[in-house]
């Protein structure tokens, strides 16, 4: 792999990160690499990147389960995607005409290793953070970042985050159960 840590910033839209290689499909956007994300395999070898970075574009994203055996495959082992999304339960996931997927702060447990259902997948992260935020950007948000209990309050209430931070460390080999190709259907 050299000296150099390979970092990428997948859908880098309006946001050029210094130290990243910067991808995006717009070729009116300031990247240095330009692809879909929708097409497979992206063009990046196996166990090559240290940090993929994906700033609210999952949710845009055809195929999330394909996406992220993808990234499961360009990253090292021991590698981290860090994905910010809308939180489902927020005003922000459903404002937006083009998102196709939602959120919680339990959605990636599927990729994970030890959670019930992760046998879907032949591949494997462990979590780091389920983070939920709150964005504090006018008077509105900022007064409810002062409402008293909303850990439990987002159960029963909406908007009371607006996105969700995953960190997730690819595990170096599935569990030898699911490296058996099982279709993805239900």
């Amino acid at each position: 792999m050299g000296d150099m840590a390979l970092k990428l910033n997948l859908g880098c839209g309006q946001k050029y990160l210094s130290g990243y290689v910067n991808c995006d499909v717009l070729p009116h956007v300031k990247a240095d690499r330009y692809f879909d994300l929708n097409r497979f395999p992206y063009p990046f070898a196996a166990d090559s990147a240290d940090e993929v970075w994906m700033d609210n574009v999952l949710e845009h994203l055809d195929d999330v389960v394909a996406v992220m055996g993808e990234l499961h495959r360009i990253l090292r082992p021991g590698g981290r995607a860090r994905l910010l999304v809308p939180y489902a339960k927020s005003d922000w996931a459903y404002q937006d005409p083009t998102h196709k997927h939602f959120f919680t702060e339990a959605s990636m447990n599927y990729f994970c290793d030890g959670w019930d259902y992760s046998y879907y997948v032949p591949f494997r992260f462990r979590l780091i953070a389920a983070r939920l935020y709150a964005d504090r950007n006018n008077l509105r948000q900022r007064l409810r970042c002062l409402i008293p209990f909303r850990p439990v309050l987002r159960y029963f209430l909406f908007n009371l985050y607006d996105g969700i931070y995953f960190e997730l460390e690819k595990l170096a080999a599935a569990p030898a159960a699911a490296s058996s190709s099982v279709p993805f259907n239900r």
